[in-house]
């Protein structure tokens, strides 16, 4: 049964053998800031992209009805799913489902949304 690192080094100083040194204990260790450049450049964080125009802009696509249902994700590139409270919010955002798209439509970098899932 494999124990963690420091359950380990326990039993070996308790037993008198040398501590298993790894890889990443010899490493030295990476400021904080070129990690930071590393996420960025890796994740696109401040590229803009669809996700973060719907969340700044989720207000104004639902109205009234935004603080009821919460964007999920987008799958692939053009069905964004949401979630919502109850089933008759999601009967009455499938009646307005063509008007939600095209306020999304109309959002940047959101274009390529064409179809909206609604979860209950």
């Amino acid at each position: 049964m494999p124990f963690s690192k420091p359950t380990e080094d326990i039993i070996a100083d308790f037993r008198g053998l040398p501590r298993n040194v790894s890889w990443s204990s010899k490493r030295m260790p990476v400021s904080l800031n070129s990690l930071l450049v590393v996420f960025k450049e890796r994740y696109k964080i401040e590229e803009p992209c669809p996700e973060r125009s719907l969340v700044e802009n989720w207000g104004e696509v639902f109205g009234k009805l935004a603080n009821r249902c919460n964007p999920v994700r987008i799958k692939d590139e053009h069905t964004l799913i949401i979630s919502v409270t109850n089933p008759t919010l999601r009967t009455e955002l499938n009646f307005q489902k063509m008007h939600i798209l095209n306020k999304i439509a109309r959002l940047p970098h959101c274009a390529a949304i064409q179809d909206l899932v609604i979860r209950g």
